[in-house]
């Protein structure tokens, strides 16, 4: 493993890069896309390293104004910027010399699943997508966990982040707001007590993911579509895993939706008994979704 500065415009991106251990030809690159709140560090390290022991080059990294990467103001979750990374992170594999210029594909966990999806709609050099318990941010916004909710709802959110934002332009703090809940209580969705369990324990603490994104994010959330034109342009081969007890399945089920008769290579995989969080680091979910893509990656890339 290296790290690694990746070039975006004028800021750069803090990544990891690992490579298979001989490399005797030029070798298909990964993008690796962390989760909404997460850091490069975390699960998304774990499906880079575990890909590069397929014989990938892989790359995860954290998102601009995110983790250790440049970009101001940071702690914001910009939709439209963590879809540009994925194309800055390709720019970088194809100058690597042991690197297939013609082989390179996307990896999302979670909202990076959603994000991956994006970058590939309008990136074709991305041969192929992989998400896994994929979100699309902008809809969990809009519907809720549970995708049960009225996006009308959300008018009263906006007015009140106008407002934030109007007293941060008056020399006010920024505010904040949690990905997860910080005290997860007995109305806590279950996935979202398991991101807890995850994010803001020993489990998988980092420094850097701090649990927290500027509020200013919201609208940005909001507006953001990953499966917007995805029946028109997401044309690559497309993996969909997801947990059978995920609460946040919907979403995967939406995605397999629009491009089923429209995309000729999507393929879904439901594994039994998992949850969202389940494929995030519990061995059980992460080795088969490893060996999924590998056999999925392989003709599609050749």
């Amino acid at each position: 493993m290296s790290a690694i500065r990746i070039p975006k415009g004028s800021i750069n991106l803090a990544g990891l890069l690992f490579k298979p251990a001989s490399l005797s030809d030029k070798a298909p690159g990964l993008v690796v896309i962390h989760p909404g709140g997460g850091v490069k560090e975390q699960t998304a390290s774990t499906y880079a390293k575990r890909l590069s022991d397929q014989g990938f080059v892989t790359i995860c990294y954290d998102a601009a104004h995110q983790g250790d990467s440049e970009g101001l103001p940071h702690f914001l979750e910009d939709p439209s910027a963590r879809v540009t990374d994925a194309s800055a992170v390709v720019d970088y594999l194809e100058r690597l010399d042991y690197v297939n210029m013609n082989r390179i594909a996307v990896v999302g966990i979670c909202a990076g699943g959603g994000y991956a999806a994006a970058a590939a709609k309008g990136d074709h050099r991305l041969k192929a997508v992989a998400m896994v318990s994929a979100v699309n941010i902008g809809d969990g916004a809009r519907f809720g966990w549970y995708g049960n909710e009225q996006p009308s709802s959300q008018v009263a959110s906006l007015d009140q982040v106008a407002q934030a934002i109007q007293a941060e332009a008056q020399g006010a703090e920024a505010a904040t707001a949690p990905y997860v809940p910080p005290t997860p209580g007995d109305n806590t969705p279950g996935d979202l007590a398991d991101a807890y369990n995850y994010y803001c324990t020993p489990r998988a603490q980092h420094k850097n993911a701090q649990n927290k994104m500027l509020l200013r994010s919201v609208p940005l959330v909001l507006n953001f579509d990953a499966w917007q034109f995805a029946d028109l342009f997401l044309t690559q081969p497309v993996l969909i895993i997801v947990g059978e007890k995920a609460e946040s399945r919907w979403h995967s089920e939406k995605i397999y939706k629009i491009l089923d008769g429209k995309n000729n290579n999507v393929k879904k995989v439901v594994v039994p008994d998992g949850r969202h969080m389940d494929f995030y680091d519990k061995n059980d979910f992460v080795n088969p979704a490893i060996a999924d893509m590998v056999d999925f990656f392989k003709p599609v890339m050749a």
